[in-house]
């Protein structure tokens, strides 16, 4: 009975032998569809085998994606981290993954980027979100957040401009990023360049709108939903992470428009040495496809994806609105600096007490 089985079992196996012959014999890996035509620059990034991944920050896509990119080619991925908002070290670091868009321009302007134009940028929502040598993967706008439960029981609309918020009815309901953080300063430039001379007036008057100067980024939206905070200055990526962990429908927002919208984009690049070039470029078209897009909302990522499948956390905002600003030339940072004292130096003369670190510097 035994010598039966065994020669069965030859028979089996060198039938199935034959039947792989018979069909040419491909055993090669397949890829999602959004990589075909890119077999010869897939063969070439395995065969160097090997990629670093600098990751500006720790959120969980981030990593998710370099996973995913060591599953799909079979490349070794290595990953260090960098501070979100500091130029990384690129020595033997392939390609610059989350980076911040200003900080990625003066490395490019620097010459620390290579210029490489992947296939799926053509795939891009708004041309402006490619460039010679990096692109974004996704943006953020800086808005307005609401409960709007809370006003419509206040009996009050909600604000829809930067000008609206002056209106006496929202009188200290406004929480707005302290000066003294990123997103405090880019609002500052956003309303120099909006009111011109005039921003340092604006910004005195807004202050009897003001509750609170927060510190944290997503202060105002983890308030929103309980009602704390009835309208915040944010990214609204903050308010879409509010709305979706509260399950809220109280929570609306959106970004005035009217002389385009402060934002900021996450970028991918590849560094100008990378050891492994070839891996690099083909994570560059990896980047942009599908696949990691999806990771992003997968793993709780609220910005915009730069290339839009139709997602319906997206709110009713034209990208080609999304004004970005580079990082702060000495001289820009000099003008932020001086309106801002303006602003701190009459309002202290107007009584009011710039030192209250229960309101100035919420966290």
């Amino acid at each position: 009975m035994k010598r039966i089985l065994c020669s069965a079992l030859a028979l089996v196996l060198a039938l199935s032998l034959c039947a792989c012959g018979e069909s040419g014999g491909d055993t090669g890996p397949t890829y999602p569809a959004a990589f075909a035509g890119l077999e010869t620059q897939i063969d070439a990034a395995r065969e160097e085998g090997r990629l670093t991944v600098c990751v500006s920050g720790d959120e969980p896509f981030l990593t998710a994606a370099c996973e995913k990119f060591e599953e799909l080619f079979g490349i070794s991925v290595t990953v260090r981290t960098a501070e979100p908002d500091a130029l990384p070290n690129g020595s033997g670091t392939d390609v610059w993954y989350g980076g911040d868009e200003a900080l990625c321009r003066a490395l490019s302007e620097s010459g620390g980027l290579m210029a490489y134009t992947p296939e799926a940028a053509s795939a891009l929502i708004d041309p402006g979100y490619g460039h010679e040598d990096y692109c974004a993967i996704n943006s953020d706008a800086l808005g307005i957040m609401v409960n709007s439960d809370v006003l419509t029981r206040m009996g009050i609309s909600a604000p829809r401009s930067w000008d609206d918020l002056l209106e006496p009815v929202y009188r200290e309901l406004v929480w707005l990023p302290a000066y003294d953080t990123a997103e405090g300063r880019l609002f500052v430039r956003a309303m120099m360049e909006y009111f011109g001379d005039d921003a340092a007036d604006y910004l005195t008057q807004l202050d009897t709108s003001v509750q609170f100067y927060t510190t944290g980024t997503d202060t105002a939206a983890k308030c929103l939903s309980t009602g704390e905070c009835v309208i915040g200055i944010g990214w609204l990526s903050t308010g879409l992470t509010a709305q979706r962990n509260s399950g809220s429908s109280a929570i609306a927002m959106w970004a005035p428009a009217a002389e385009g919208v402060p934002g900021r984009v996450q970028t991918t690049a590849i560094f100008a040495d990378a050891p492994h070039p070839n891996a690099a470029k083909l994570w560059q078209e990896f980047a942009l496809s599908p696949q990691c897009m999806e990771l992003m909302e997968d793993n709780g990522c609220s910005r915009f994806p730069t290339v839009w499948d139709g997602q319906e956390t997206m709110p009713d905002m034209d990208p080609a609105q999304l004004k970005l600003y580079g990082a702060e030339t000495e001289e820009m940072s000099t003008a932020v600096d001086e309106v801002i004292a303006a602003v701190m130096e009459t309002l202290a003369e107007n009584g009011v007490d710039t030192e209250d670190a229960a309101r100035w510097h919420v966290a």
